[in-house]
């Protein structure tokens, strides 16, 4: 079995730690470290750069780009959990369900951006359906998305997990409310739409899941839209992923209430389609932690690594 090096700079973090917990079992792994007290510093982690294969950045976006000033020409891969490259021109973005394209950057780029949690299930709705011509490039998307605390790191867990808790956390709080999210230039630049959508994030007074909800006026689009085709384009686009499923439409009819934390403690992805031919809804569900984070970022890895895609994932 070959062994591979793998280094995460920032496993303090909520992301890097889930990596770490991951990969800290796995025989065909060898998991890469500096000392405590050089974990910041610059020098000590090109040292140990130098000898991994794969380098995880679990760090934020200025932390990155100067890690990535130091060891850019390193012969290691990289996967940067942060929004610093996601939109950079030549680095791969790590959403292989996308297409073939995107699948063999993964495999055979130096550099490869992990998605962000709330733009994953924003591009697994809308990617397919501006793809495959159904909804227009210039869409007024309007999108919602629910999720767990943990997405906003340890200092949020702590003010959730705190006793006593402050009133204001037993209920959602909606964010984000400039329009100025930090993910919506991936989305934008993934889905290759012209708006950016209005988006309203909420996070809620439990740990972990996300629902993320995209609307559809069907007399918005360009040409006749209904809640069948919508269907099917999406049903086609996932049909060999097993980690990105799409409900079948008599499950959605039959569905009075979708749970955001269905999907909490795994890395799959289901997406919903419900509504009527006016109005259509596409949701998806999947865990922040899990495909939206930590999950994504190992299945990049196993790709890059050229190890079986699902390796080390749970399955919902």
């Amino acid at each position: 079995m070959t062994l591979h090096r793998v280094f995460i700079v920032g496993h303090e973090g909520t992301t890097g730690l889930r990596i770490h917990e991951r990969l800290s079992d796995r025989k065909d792994i060898e998991l890469l470290a500096t000392a405590d007290e050089d974990r910041k510093n610059v020098e000590a982690i090109k040292v140990v750069a130098k000898k991994a294969d794969l380098v995880f950045l679990c760090l934020p976006d200025v932390a990155s780009k100067e890690i990535m000033a130091a060891i850019g020409d390193f012969p290691c891969k990289v996967i940067d959990t942060s929004t610093a490259f996601r939109t950079t021109a030549g680095w791969a973005y790590g959403f292989p369900e996308l297409g073939e394209s995107y699948k063999t950057d993964i495999a055979t780029k130096k550099h490869i951006a992990n998605p962000g949690c709330h733009a994953s299930g924003m591009i697994a709705c809308i990617a397919p359906l501006v793809k495959a011509g159904l909804v227009p490039a210039d869409y007024p998307f309007t999108i919602t998305s629910l999720t767990g605390y943990s997405g906003g790191g340890k200092k949020m867990i702590g003010q959730y997990e705190s006793n006593p808790k402050d009133y204001f956390l037993y209920a959602p709080r909606q964010y984000g409310l400039g329009q100025e999210h930090k993910h919506l230039p991936e989305v934008q630049h993934v889905c290759g739409i012209s708006e950016a959508p209005i988006f309203m994030p909420i996070v809620d007074d439990y740990y972990s899941g996300m629902e993320v909800t995209v609307g559809i006026h069907s007399r918005l689009c360009h040409k006749p839209v209904c809640i069948d085709k919508v269907q099917q384009v999406l049903e086609d686009f996932y049909k060999h992923s097993a980690i990105i499923t799409v409900a079948p439409f008599t499950e959605n009819s039959n569905t009075s209430m979708l749970n955001a934390n269905q999907l909490s403690n795994t890395d799959s992805m289901k997406i919903y389609v419900t509504g009527n031919d006016e109005r259509i809804m596409v949701h998806a569900i999947f865990d922040n932690l899990g495909k939206g984070a930590s999950g994504a970022a190992v299945q990049c890895m196993n790709i890059a690594l050229g190890l079986p895609e699902e390796t080390g994932l749970v399955l919902g």
